[in-house]
């Protein structure tokens, strides 16, 4: 028997755990598969995905290869049943470890980091921020310094009062509020009057000196020029060239993308915003970035009555058979489901930060 570690990143959540808002037309997919039972007609041949991509359009049904086996216990997934080839994806991916930190026992005012937990991978497409923990933190106080910046998006990370925008159809009617934590992009200063309601639900009218901005859901809010807070820029706006000169490297934040490559290893993060890992990994936070790499993967869903998405790495091995009469099936239930959930989450799981494991698939060689 021999065998090798294959790269998987780690599966997404199965349906019945993703929330109801993420997709519409979620129940689809969410329906049991068991009303037919399908049989594929497997090719003879064995392929590495390599090949397959070589040789096939995509979407297609393939299997593992009868003389591969997946060590117990170690896949998030049966990769042993049926499962649908979706799509093709090359990209750079980020590569990084979770870590702990906590003052050294000899100089309380240095710091320890340990590592734990499996490798991360953060995709080019994912749309969190980060902060060098080797630059100081001096972050802006007010939306009067985030003004006087008019960054293209900031960070607020700390609640402040201001108006959000509950109706846009026939002019702004705003509520007095608190503002949550996120990121918002600027849109103009507001010097004007406004009509609003208060807690107690009254109309009013005020004169104000605002930014207006938009916040992650598309949905207009102003912040008081006076505001206070914890403000980070993000992205600079290219049309406030001279500003933008002045901005100080200690209150800016980054996508991994902006970080220069070559001096990547071994540099410290926090993320600052975005959506952690969805599987326990012992995430941090905080990071130790390792390095980038090009990749070639799959993204491959699972047919069952909770199909999940995962990414497999494009290899010369291990070795998978091709069901001939895919086509046959186009319009199966099974087939169906498994195709929308696909479609409509593979978009949004390319674009998220994975755990990534190595899982033991053992050649059996047959005795003669």
């Amino acid at each position: 028997m021999s065998g090798h570690n294959y790269n998987i990143l780690a599966a997404s959540k199965n349906s019945s755990e993703i929330p109801s808002t993420v997709s519409p037309g979620i129940d689809l997919y969410r329906a049991s598969f068991n009303d037919s039972e399908l049989i594929y007609d497997w090719c003879h041949r064995s392929q590495s995905l390599s090949e397959i991509l070589r040789d096939h359009q995509l979407p297609l049904v393939v299997k593992l290869c009868n003389d591969n086996t997946v060590k117990e216990n170690e896949a998030p997934i049966d990769l042993q049943q049926p499962l649908l080839l979706y799509k093709e994806v090359r990209g750079i991916k980020l590569h990084a470890r979770s870590i702990t930190s906590r003052p050294a026992s000899h100089d309380l005012n240095k710091t320890v980091y340990s590592p734990v937990g499996p490798d991360i991978t953060f995709a080019d497409t994912y749309d969190g921020f980060f902060k060098d923990l080797d630059t100081k933190d001096h972050h802006l106080l007010t939306i009067a310094d985030v003004t006087r910046v008019m960054p293209k998006s900031f960070l607020s990370s700390k609640e402040c009062d201001g108006f959000l925008s509950i109706q846009q159809l026939e002019g702004d009617l705003f509520q007095k509020t608190t503002l949550p934590l996120g990121l918002y992009r600027p849109l103009s200063v507001l010097e004007d009057t406004i009509a609003y309601t208060n807690k107690r639900k009254s109309h009013k009218k005020k004169l104000v000196r605002c930014l207006k901005c938009e916040d992650e859901r598309g949905k207009h809010v102003l912040f008081p020029l006076e505001a206070k807070g914890i403000f980070y820029i993000a992205e600079l706006n290219a049309a406030f060239v001279k500003t933008s000169l002045q901005v100080s490297q200690s209150c800016r934040i980054y996508k991994w993308t902006d970080f220069d490559v070559k001096k990547i290893k071994d540099m410290r993060v926090r993320l600052m915003h975005g959506s952690p890992p969805q599987q326990e990994c012992q995430f941090t936070g905080l990071m130790e970035l390792s390095h980038v790499s090009n990749e070639h993967t799959v993204v491959v869903s699972t047919m069952n009555s909770a199909p999940r998405l995962f990414e497999m790495a494009v290899t010369s091995e291990p070795f998978f058979t091709v069901a001939l009469n895919t086509k046959d099936f186009e319009l199966s239930d099974q087939h169906q489901k498994s195709l929308k959930f696909a479609r409509l989450e593979s978009e949004n799981y390319i674009g998220r930060a994975k755990v990534k494991k190595n899982y033991g698939i053992d050649e059996v060689v047959s005795q003669t």
